[in-house]
């Protein structure tokens, strides 16, 4: 008993000298000493933390061939205590929103931790002079993340987890399966695993989502679109050139207008803007099919302006995440341009993409058998849930599906009993209910 006590008085010793040496340096001064560049105190306005900076860590282009270059990769840090766990969100985009002086991470506030977050190379501020595209890989991407933690657990020693939505919740879980060892756990937020360029499922899932009333509806409003092709189109130009879109990567506004009419049966159900008892049948008026139809589509999805800023994400869709394409035999000759549409014109210009098959079953298999401690969100509604990870009771993962959910479920969208499962488990496993 007593060697007990002695063990744990040396063991708390040992974590107030480390304190006491952390807290004698300036943060900002350890992350210089780290190798962190460009580092910049960040203006917030959150009090539960005590500073934020935004810093740069050199990269390299290709981890496998250091002649290809570097790069610098942007990290946001909101530091609240080094004794406080870390919420590493590993970003599938840009970073930008992480900038604002109110944001928070739900997880980050719930657990009371740390905040981290990586932006994606090859996006923002994190793209390479050298844009060498065959060096976007999720491998190299997530070594990325590992150089990252690697560097930084060496001032925060508490534990760590990883989260991220969409591409980046695909990300947090591709970090596990390149590098398991990293984070105590991972939430993945509608994180879809695609098997192919083309995955078949979302198509399933488009044919039985919702009631059939409701996606008779929307076929309705596509075909009513397309059945007066020269209206709508001469609408969908006024509306997007008074608002700087062009649309020359993907063909010219009428390839564009017949992209967004189809794409339409899959945003809708993505982001669910309104229910299936306001959807407008096509007995209203063109206004109010045509403001129905941008309300789940949108504009800018073909224009170059968005693609520009996405030639990373199509780039990575096509070679190694996988995507989707839409089901045009229902609309016959109605479809001008491609029988069996592609997302090719989101490529880097003169760049191609071959996908390569194996990886995602891989990493599947992977999260079967080895997936521990990893809560996957996801909504009932989303068209992305049709590729949904379905874990294996062969691990102590679980996944929570808000009925008639979008692709913007969170957490805190749940019910209170499910919040706290989900934060007494992660609480578990952290290690952050242990006396």
């Amino acid at each position: 008993m007593a060697r007990k006590v002695i063990k744990g008085f040396l063991v708390l010793l040992l974590l107030f000298a480390f304190n006491a040496e952390l807290t004698a340096q300036s943060l900002k001064e350890q992350l210089e000493k780290l190798g962190f560049e460009k580092i910049y105190t960040l203006q917030i306005r959150n009090k539960r933390y005590a500073e934020a900076f935004v810093f740069f860590l050199k990269q390299p282009v290709d981890p496998k061939n250091p002649k290809k270059g570097s790069f610098l990769q942007r990290i946001i840090l909101r530091h609240s205590n080094f004794n406080k766990p870390m919420v590493l969100v590993t970003e599938g985009y840009n970073a930008d929103y992480a900038l604002y002086p109110f944001y928070e991470e739900e997880i980050a506030k719930n657990l009371d931790a740390n905040l981290l977050v990586v932006e994606h190379r090859f996006f923002s501020e994190s793209m390479p002079e050298n844009q060498d595209w065959k060096a976007l890989t999720l491998e190299n991407a997530t070594h990325d993340l590992h150089t990252i933690t690697t560097k930084l657990k060496n001032i925060y020693q508490s534990a760590w987890l990883a989260t991220g939505i969409s591409k980046g919740g695909q990300t947090s879980l591709y970090y596990r399966y390149f590098y398991p060892g990293d984070v105590a756990a991972t939430v993945a937020y509608v994180a879809p695993l695609n098997f192919s360029e083309a995955d078949p499922r979302v198509q399933h899932f488009l044919d039985t989502v919702g009631t059939a009333d409701c996606r008779k509806k929307l076929l309705n409003l596509q075909f009513k679109l397309l059945n007066n092709r020269d209206l709508f189109r001469n609408q969908f130009e006024d509306s997007t050139s008074k608002r700087g879109f062009t649309f020359d990567r993907t063909g010219g506004i009428d390839r564009a207008f017949e992209m967004n009419v189809l794409e339409t049966g899959f945003a809708y159900w993505q982001w669910y803007p309104y229910s299936c008892t306001n959807f407008p049948d096509t007995t209203v008026s063109n206004d109010e099919i045509f403001t129905a139809w941008i309300a789940a589509t949108g504009y800018d999805f073909f224009a170059d302006q968005s693609l520009e800023s996405m030639q990373a994400f199509f780039y990575q869709a096509l070679t190694e995440m996988g995507f989707y394409t839409y089901d045009t035999k229902p609309f016959g000759n109605l479809i001008h341009y491609q029988k069996v549409p592609d997302f090719k014109h989101g490529l880097p210009v003169n760049t191609k993409a071959r996908f390569k098959k194996g990886l995602n079953k891989k990493v599947n298999r992977f999260l079967q058998k080895s997936g521990n401690q990893i809560i996957y969100v996801y909504g009932g509604y989303d068209a992305w849930s049709s590729t949904a990870v379905m874990p294996s009771k062969k691990t102590n993962a679980f996944k929570i599906i808000k009925p008639e959910g979008s692709h913007a479920t969170r957490i805190r969208h749940f019910d209170e009993e499910t919040q706290k499962q989900v934060y007494d488990t992660l609480r578990n496993w952290l290690g952050l209910n242990e006396s």
